[in-house]
């Protein structure tokens, strides 16, 4: 169902978390789906996405730290392309899997990555009125550093990522790009 708030999610308003009725009507919607919630974590969870946009959910394996990221997201998103679930790969060992590349043979062709994160990055930038939800699942299955610097060093410095260096876009794939306000990153960590 559409989230009734949608609109103080948008505009990442703290202030929202603390109308009771939001968690409420989230908590409620969750339970109803089969999930049972710890009290004050689903108020936890929703303040630190929208203080940081940035959360990573660490706990056993099976503990459905995935599970709420889809459901709280599933329970926000208006349209499929708002959500993005990506299983991190054990060979992510550069920016390749999460950002593409240009083809060395080709110049004038970029390599999008099969993850899908260059695609729901560009559609939540087109986007902005809607948020948008990424979840990297089983983040640690791979060193973080060597696939998410650029993300982590764009979130924290609010600097564009370079993708490439031609002049104009490459198979819709803009020279740089900024991460937009309205694009949510929830990973798991399993620490098992």
């Amino acid at each position: 169902t559409l989230f009734p708030y949608t609109t103080l999610f948008r505009s990442q308003a703290v202030s929202a978390v603390l109308d009771t009725s939001l968690i409420t009507l989230c908590s409620s919607a969750l339970s109803n789906a089969g999930m049972k919630i710890p009290e004050g974590v689903l108020s936890r969870f929703v303040a630190s996405l929208l203080v940081k946009r940035f959360v990573i959910l660490a706990g056993l394996s099976g503990s459905g730290k995935t599970k709420l990221a889809i459901a709280f997201a599933e329970w926000i998103k208006e349209f499929d392309e708002q959500l993005k679930v990506v299983s991190v790969g054990a060979d992510w060992n550069g920016t390749e899997s999460v950002f593409g590349y240009r083809d060395a043979l080709d110049p004038n062709r970029f390599v999008k990555p099969v993850s899908g994160i260059l695609d729901i990055v560009i559609k939540a930038e087109d986007d902005p009125s809607r948020p948008y939800f990424l979840i990297l699942d089983e983040m640690n299955l791979s060193h973080v550093e060597r696939y998410f610097s650029d993300f982590l060093s764009a979130m924290e410095s609010d600097c564009e990522i370079n993708l490439h260096t031609a002049e104009d876009a490459l198979d819709g794939v803009p020279p740089s790009i900024e991460l937009p306000k309205n694009l949510f990153i929830i990973g798991t960590v399993n620490v098992d």
